[in-house]
């Protein structure tokens, strides 16, 4: 796919100004004519800024081509990726670069109306991203934006870790790769977003690797997951998301597995009371936001009872979900426990679950979803 040829960023702040509405077949990322699932930031009116993997940007447009204009602000040696997707077609990966500012997403269509769908498969430590918005057409033809497809009406939220991020899952090998890298995470393929295409569902998600309940991978406490829900940005102290803007009918939670993993890094057993007391203050608060929401705890399929360091690692992880489950209010109160078969090889890099996995993990969801009627009626 050929990108056009970097603009300086020192020029943006004046071309942002000329789409940030619609000037000719220029439109700004405020624009009525452009969708989003996810959270993102639309605080500057300039452009529209988000970090999340999963974010979306859904647009309709009459004519032969369409450009996107981005700024990647990946962290140091990584680029964000997204998947472009036309018409419902294949979706194509475009890896964003620090040095370039208009991307090509399709030309030489017919001039008729065409969809078009971008997903950021690359999580908030890759880097956040600013959209400013899209140009359709050539000088061949007239080209416009309209009122794009309207987005499903059953909503559904994915709160995680790397498991729900995507972390490596394009590589599949008996012997994984070590280390990550953004190249090899793709969201699109994740569970949580397999899952939500296959019941139609809109789809947000709220994760970040190695973050855990109480405690993170590396044994730190910074930014655990409750820390970061509350935040558009993830990664930004001072980010703020307003709940009212997403209401899930259907909020997963796969949280916890990091606190456990934990065990093997800082060689400290985890506190079951601890751990069971913050996993149920979550889940009030969770219900306190979404007071109709189904609320699915998921396990798996990443912690073993046969982990080198502590043993019954599964079992522990597991009675400590369910107690938290009962303590607020358990099934009456439409809380459900969901615990998804431990993963085999091959593996994603550092051991992550591959696409198939996440396919398999999605049709266990997928079931577990129609089997206890959790979608309302007229969703």
């Amino acid at each position: 796919m050929k990108a056009i040829k970097s603009i300086p960023f020192y020029v943006l702040l004046i071309m942002a100004a000329i789409f940030t509405g619609c000037e000719d077949d220029s439109y700004g990322p405020t624009s009525r004519y452009i969708n989003y699932m996810g959270r993102v930031d639309k605080s500057n009116s300039n452009f529209v800024s988000f970090a999340y993997p999963g974010v979306s940007i859904h647009a309709k447009f009459r004519g032969k081509s369409i450009t996107a204009r981005f700024k990647d602000l990946a962290e140091q040696g990584m680029h964000n990726t997204f998947y472009c997707i036309i018409d419902n077609g294949e979706p194509q990966k475009i890896v964003l670069s620090e040095g370039q500012y208009e991307y090509v997403l399709a030309s030489r269509l017919k001039d008729t109306l065409h969809t078009i769908e971008l997903v950021k498969l690359t999580e908030s430590f890759v880097g956040e991203v600013n959209f400013f918005g899209f140009f359709v057409g050539d000088k061949t033809s007239s080209a416009f934006l309209v009122y794009p497809d309207s987005l499903p009406s059953l909503k559904m939220e994915f709160v995680g870790n790397s498991l729900t991020c995507g972390y490596g899952n394009e590589l599949s090998s008996m012997i994984p790769k070590a280390g990550f890298s953004p190249l090899n995470e793709n969201n699109y393929y994740a569970y949580g977003a397999i899952t939500a295409r296959e019941l139609n569902a809109q789809y947000v998600c709220t994760a970040y690797s190695g973050k855990g309940v109480c405690r993170n991978y590396e044994g730190d406490t910074e930014n655990t997951i409750p820390q970061f829900y509350g935040k558009t940005i993830a990664t930004k102290a001072d980010s703020k998301w307003d709940i009212n803007e997403y209401t899930p009918d259907i909020l997963v939670l796969n949280i916890g597995t990091n606190d456990f993993q934990a065990e093997g890094t800082t060689k400290v057993r985890v506190d079951s009371i601890q751990f069971t007391a913050e996993y149920t203050a979550f889940l009030h608060r969770m219900r306190g936001y979404y007071p109709n929401a189904e609320i699915i705890c998921a396990i798996g399929p990443a912690v073993h009872d046969n982990m080198e360091f502590y043993p019954n690692q599964l079992t522990r992880y597991s009675q400590c979900v369910l107690t938290a489950i009962k303590n607020a209010g358990g099934e009456e109160n439409h809380i459900h426990y969901f615990e998804t078969k431990p993963q085999e090889g091959p593996f994603g890099e550092d051991y992550h679950p591959t696409i198939d996995t996440h396919k398999r993990m999605a049709n266990e969801l997928v079931s577990f979803i129609i089997e206890n009627k959790l979608i309302k009626t007229g969703k």
